[in-house]
């Protein structure tokens, strides 16, 4: 009876594991399908610049110490649009750190933050992260205050099926894991024991990774990305004006005095070469005229005893 018994309860948990591999996959599938078809065809438009009033750069602006927030879980609500906004903002500005300065004071005031910051000879790079309610305001500010505005691009990527599909299996999955949990108080076998076990620690796994990109799609619509250039003056450039010939007496005397010059520098410079084996020359002249004088010495007194003989 114990085997019969043992066998009887494998059986219906192999086929409880079964039931909710499948019901967990069908779940996540049709509640995303149905979620991400009842959502309105068309992605929400981009924000126009200059959609509300000038910020006070003062306001707010002092806690530069702020600490980015920590983004909650995305609710979308029925007929609601999830959106990530991005853009990038090129700007000449006459003097580059009061304006990046300036642009900190505008991001924090509208309840963002710095997320990275880099500078170089005469130019900074940053990167806000901007409520996204505040995006437009706040690059329309960031446009019109830091200085000429060189280049704007901005992009708005609609994830609202991405997010209902993740918030659907986030849902299966906990379920999934409620039900094998119950299981395990079931289980009458060690080997069921682990093998319940088994499918518990798969399921936690796949839960935190569903949550983890939960919590990134939920900063991503939360805060909008702006990455600001800015760079400082361009240098004026100085041509350099050649020297008009001249001519007549002074072009010539100018003429002439260039030449003089060539011309010794050319005869110092050949001396500069030559000098190095003058030294030798003169020392093998020496020796032969000492030789020289020296015959012509001896066949003078040669002719002499001859005559006086």
């Amino acid at each position: 009876m114990s085997s019969v018994k043992s066998a009887g309860t494998k059986a219906v948990l192999v086929a409880l594991l079964a039931a909710l591999t499948l019901s967990g996959c069908a779940g996540g599938s049709d509640e995303g399908a149905s979620q991400g078809a009842d959502a309105p065809a068309k992605a929400q438009s981009l924000p126009q610049e200059g959609a509300s009033a000038m910020l006070d750069s003062d306001g707010g602006a002092g806690r530069s110490g702020r600490r980015a927030p920590t983004a909650e879980n995305v609710k979308v609500a029925p007929g609601a649009r999830a959106v990530v906004y991005t853009a990038t903002l090129k700007v000449r500005a006459t003097n580059v750190d009061e304006s990046a300065g300036r642009a900190k004071q505008l991001v924090l005031a509208a309840g963002g933050y710095i997320a990275t910051e880099s500078s170089g000879a005469g130019r900074t790079d940053l990167t806000f992260k901007i409520p996204s309610d505040r995006y437009a305001v706040t690059l329309d500010e960031l446009t019109r205050r830091l200085g000429r505005r060189l280049s704007l691009g901005q992009q708005a990527e609609d994830v609202t099926e991405e997010v209902a599909d993740v918030e659907s299996r986030v849902r299966s999955a906990e379920a999934a894991l409620v039900s094998f949990r119950k299981l395990l108080d079931r289980a009458d076998t060690v080997g069921e024991v682990i093998n319940v076990e088994q499918e518990i620690a798969s399921r936690q796994a796949e839960l935190e990774s569903l949550q983890a990109r939960q919590k990134s799609l939920a900063h991503r619509t939360r805060y909008a990305t702006v990455t600001l250039e800015l760079v400082g003056p361009v240098a004026p450039v100085v041509e350099e004006v050649a020297d008009d010939d001249r001519g007549g007496f002074l072009g010539g005397l100018e003429r002439g005095w260039n030449g003089l010059v060539a011309v010794v520098s050319g005869v110092l410079v050949a001396a500069g070469l030559l000098l190095p084996f003058l030294v030798p020359a003169a020392l093998i002249a020496w020796v032969a005229g000492r030789v020289r004088r020296t015959l012509r010495s001896r066949r003078e007194r040669r002719t002499a005893e001859v005559s006086a003989g």
